[in-house]
């Protein structure tokens, strides 16, 4: 049996490439499939797993998968330290990065920038439906493509097949980078195993490249994004973004008694009880400069993250985000009408303090 772990945000449609993998695999005669997602909080970029299991045999297991023959990460903020633990012996990570991560077992294709090409939008689902074509001897290009013209509108066929195309492509320029072979062998629904290797692979739109490193086990961050990347080139990071958390000094902690917490919701930023940053795949940034302090990002921000900075008098210096709590809803930024507030992409953000850059 094949099992795969997809990880994603709600609204990045992990479940879809979950249950299209599923019925792509369900049209070779005598194959069994089971697709289905593992939801947290159902609100859009909240993480959330999905799952597709496929073999010649019926499959009675229906539980949650915890080790897997191929995982991925449609955002590459979700992958972090122990990710090794939920791959089988001879599993892949595929990741929507542009990245080079050193380790061979990760193979990080950029995603974003594929389908922002051919589809306009960063939906990255469907290039990794065409990647596994070229991993998994078991599910073949033409099922794809069978698979989402049975389940998608008819108006989003052509360009979706051209996204398969294109993923195809790109991990097929590589096959001999992944140690990939170049013909599907006889037994299908099995993983074919990884050869022993001390490359890592990150795959453009554009092109392959290989990056040769000697970790063992690097963290998931570990290098940085490529400039030519096409994902890479919206949301540019300026120099001097950092993440400033809040001070315990700024407000007094409130008592989270519930007889005292019940009656006043009105809190500074950083006293939500628990940290929810990891929804995030965009970050607000403010820019002091454009901003007017009219605070209605600040009284519209749905979990009161976004506080006041005080100079020496007291009085309202500028305003800061406590990245801490900031689920990067981007409430802020569509109510800001002086346009003070943009929307970073996490992994750039993330990339630039790594980096030193302040």
């Amino acid at each position: 049996m094949i099992e795969v772990l997809w990880h994603g945000r709600g609204g990045q449609g992990a479940f879809t490439a979950a249950r299209l993998l599923g019925a792509a695999a369900s049209l070779e005669e005598g194959a069994h499939t089971l697709a289905f997602p593992s939801f947290g909080p159902e609100r859009r970029g909240a993480p959330m797993r999905a799952f597709t299991k496929f073999s010649r045999e019926p499959i009675g297991d229906r539980s949650a998968i915890e080790q897997a023959d191929f995982v991925v990460y449609l955002d590459e903020t979700l992958l972090q330290p122990g990710w090794q633990q939920e791959l089988k012996p001879g599993g892949r990570v595929l990741v929507n990065s542009c990245q080079h991560f050193g380790n061979e077992r990760i193979v990080a294709i950029d995603a974003n920038g594929i389908s922002m090409a051919l589809l306009g939008r960063p939906i990255p689902n469907t290039v990794f439906l065409g990647a596994l074509t070229v991993l998994c001897p078991s599910v073949t290009e033409a099922a794809v493509k069978e698979a989402i013209a049975q389940y998608m509108p008819e108006k989003l066929h052509q360009k979706n097949w051209a996204v398969v195309d294109e993923a195809v492509r790109t991990m097929s320029a590589a096959a001999e980078i992944l140690s990939l072979p170049k013909e599907q062998p006889e037994t299908a629904f099995s993983a074919q195993p990884i050869a022993e290797s001390s490359q890592a692979v990150a795959i453009s739109g554009a092109d392959s490249l290989l990056a040769k490193k000697t970790q063992t086990e690097p963290l998931p961050h570990e290098g940085l994004p490529k400039a030519h990347c096409r994902s890479a080139a919206s949301s540019p990071v300026a120099p001097g973004i950092r993440c400033r958390l809040r001070d315990s000094a700024d407000a007094a902690a409130p008592s989270l008694n519930p007889a005292e917490f019940a009656k006043n919701t009105c809190y500074a930023a950083g006293h939500l009880v628990t940290k929810n940053a990891g929804w995030r795949n965009q970050r607000p940034v403010i820019d002091g400069a454009a901003c007017t302090l009219c605070l209605q990002c600040y009284l519209y921000c749905p979990d009161g993250t976004i506080f006041k900075v005080r100079d020496e008098g007291g009085q309202t210096a500028g305003l800061s985000i406590d990245y801490d709590f900031c689920k990067g809803c981007g409430v802020c930024a569509r109510v800001c009408r002086f346009g003070a507030i943009a929307m970073v992409d996490e992994a750039q953000a993330l990339a630039v303090e790594k980096g030193g850059t302040r």
